[in-house]
């Protein structure tokens, strides 16, 4: 058995691109499912006038770019048979375009679960 879901969402007017992957296998016994997502949003475009505000932008940005945060979640079920991991890495980073900057936020997760295939019955 395999399934595999692909699906790839843009929305121009909420600014949202949402890319996510699931693919569900069983082989020996054991079924895993993994997912895939990566999520971006723009939070703010800012138009610059001139090369030189774009630069005084830059310098006034300084090193306080976005901090990007890690999460991981482990889970073990003796009852359930169940194994569990989520990854989540989530922040912000610009985009420049011509003279637009653009702020864009994103959140990106890897999930996988393992199960045994006779505790589901």
């Amino acid at each position: 058995m395999r399934e595999v879901v692909y699906k790839n969402l843009t929305s121009i007017a909420s600014r949202k691109k949402d890319i996510f992957l699931r693919e569900v296998f069983q082989k020996n016994g054991v079924i895993a499912k993994t997912e895939r997502r990566c999520f971006y949003f723009i939070k703010d475009i800012l138009q610059m006038e001139s090369e030189e505000a774009f630069k005084k932008w830059v310098d006034a940005q300084g090193s306080k770019t976005g901090k990007r945060h890690f999460h991981i979640f482990k889970e073990h079920n003796d009852l359930m048979g169940e194994n569990k991991l989520i990854c989540k890495i989530a922040g912000t980073f610009y985009a420049v375009a011509d003279r637009t900057v653009y702020t864009i936020a994103f959140l990106h997760s890897f999930k996988v679960s393992f199960v045994k295939a006779t505790s589901l019955t």
